[in-house]
């Protein structure tokens, strides 16, 4: 599976509420980097970034938007809706080899 189907599947079952299947699609040493306020937070290992995923809010949406592929790399504006909060745009880019997501960079947009 290429980037595009891994992260098509991965927004699927992500927006559907099917967090732990969204987070199976990821390597077990994948790293995520979180721009928050000029600081970054780094999360290593799929229990790190994967548990970032599974205690967002319930009715988490991530909808991605003009999207561009460059082989393993998925980079999309991401339309991020929780209930109770101000939607957010994020830059997103994930990176995918062999079917499972190796490391993720959320920035505001």
């Amino acid at each position: 599976m290429g980037a595009v189907e891994t992260m098509e599947t991965f927004f699927e079952k992500l927006n559907a509420g099917d967090r732990q299947a969204a987070v199976q699609l990821m390597d077990e040493r994948t790293e995520m980097r979180v721009h928050v306020l000029g600081n970054v937070r780094t999360l290593r290992g799929v229990e790190q970034v994967g548990g970032w995923f599974l205690r967002a809010d319930r009715g988490l949406r991530m909808i991605p938007g003009d999207v561009r592929e460059t082989g393993n790399t998925y980079e999309a504006d991401v339309l991020v809706v929780r209930p109770g909060a101000p939607s957010q745009h994020l830059d997103a880019t994930f990176r995918v080899e062999a079917g499972l997501i190796t490391a993720i960079n959320l920035a505001p947009r």
